[in-house]
This record gives C-alpha cells, sequence and structure tokens, in this order.
C-alpha cells in the first residue's frame, strides 16, 4: 500500500485475508453444484475458519496492543 508503513499494511493485508464467511457462501454453493466434493469442502471449510481465528492475533502482532488500546480510547472520547 502506497504511504502506509510495513505493519499497517501488513494488518490490512490480514483483515482482507479474513474472508470467512463469503468464502463459506461460495464453498457450499460448489457442494450443492457438484463442483467440490466432500472431503475438499471440509479442507475449505478448516481453512476458513483457521484464517478467520487468527486475524485478531496477527492484528495485535502487527500494529501491537498498546498501539491498538491507543487508537481505541482515542476515539472513544467524545
Amino acid at each position: 500500500m502506497a504511504g502506509y508503513g510495513w505493519r499497517d499494511s501488513l494488518a490490512t493485508g490480514s483483515l482482507m485475508n479474513a474472508r470467512g464467511l463469503m468464502e463459506l457462501i461460495v464453498m457450499r454453493i460448489g457442494l450443492d453444484a457438484g463442483l467440490i466434493g466432500p472431503e475438499l469442502f471440509t479442507m475449505l471449510l478448516v481453512m476458513a475458519l483457521a484464517t478467520t481465528a487468527m486475524t485478531g492475533p496477527l492484528i495485535n502482532l502487527c500494529i501491537g496492543r498498546k498501539q491498538a488500546l491507543a487508537a481505541d480510547a482515542a476515539h472513544a472520547k467524545p
């Protein structure tokens, strides 16, 4: 991302990887249409759950917990 540091860019990439809901819809359509089998559906389901679950820890790792708390506190002030 032009103009952003590596931490912000990595955080944005992590958030873009958390696409669990849309992926589940597409996987279900593929399964119903017979394009993918139950084994592939299960593998894709596990991958979708894992990438979605690791989003929070990756954000904390990328931008740091203190910086995230400071940003939340700054936005909460009236």
